[in-house]
């Protein structure tokens, strides 16, 4: 914790661009050698070019600093496209990976910060609200979440009976959504109610919560999430 006297050091824009770099080599550990070929191979082809090309000495260097720019454009791309890829595959059979991933879900969205449901085996349902009507969102073996999905539903149907409903598996199994498309499924989804019947909905649902399920002892999905700011250098 920083204090008047020791104050919290900001970071730098290279220092959130090595965090980048540290999580995404814990998935793939060839992205060092990957990104040193991204960034030399654009001036090495110019350098070639310029050698075959009769350009002045100063176009030369000229064309070759523009080189070097694109090939750190080209490994800061691949790098933050590998760090989509690797924050998933880690969040993949962590508990409360899933609301790791509702927390970067877009506006329009009403998202429950805690599972509306578990069992004994901790298998969790979440729930959000959305143009596409309810969402029901499980995270365990289909064999044991089904009952689950099915109960809220019925619930669901109580308080809004008009509102489309929508169950999602997330996990590995068959029939189940992995953990890295879970995002772009929901998004899919047809918007069927009107932006203004968003909240309605939401506020009915809340008659339901009579008792909050929380996550068990030790889980912190948010850990498991990576900081997107990182990649802006805020």
């Amino acid at each position: 914790m920083a204090t008047q006297n020791n104050p919290q050091k900001k970071k730098h824009w290279w220092n959130n661009i090595a965090d980048v770099y540290r999580v995404t080599k814990r998935s793939y550990s060839w992205i060092g050698w990957a990104m040193l070929a991204a960034l030399l191979s654009v001036p090495l082809i110019v350098l070639i070019i310029c050698f075959l090309v009769p350009f002045s000495v100063g176009r030369s260097i000229f064309y070759v600093i523009v080189g070097l720019s694109l090939g750190m454009l080209l490994a800061t791309t691949l790098l933050t496209r590998l760090a989509n890829s690797a924050m998933y595959k880690q969040l993949e059979g962590v508990k409360g990976n899933v609301y790791a991933v509702l927390r970067s879900i877009k506006r329009g969205w009403i998202v429950e910060q805690e599972p509306v449901a578990i069992n004994r085996k901790q298998d969790l349902v979440y729930r959000l609200v959305g143009r596409p009507g309810i969402v029901l969102i499980s995270e365990g073996p289909s064999s044991r979440v089904s009952e689950l999905l099915n109960d809220q539903e019925r619930k669901c149907h109580r308080v809004a009976p008009s509102v489309p409903i929508h169950k999602i598996q997330s996990g590995q199994g068959k029939n189940q959504v992995p953990i890295g498309k879970l995002l772009k499924t929901i998004n899919r989804l047809k918007k069927e109610i009107g932006k203004d019947e968003v909240p309605i909905v939401g506020q009915r649902l809340q008659s339901l919560q009579n008792k909050v399920y929380r996550l068990p002892g030790g889980v912190d999905p948010a850990k498991a999430k990576m900081n997107r700011r990182m990649f802006r250098g805020k």
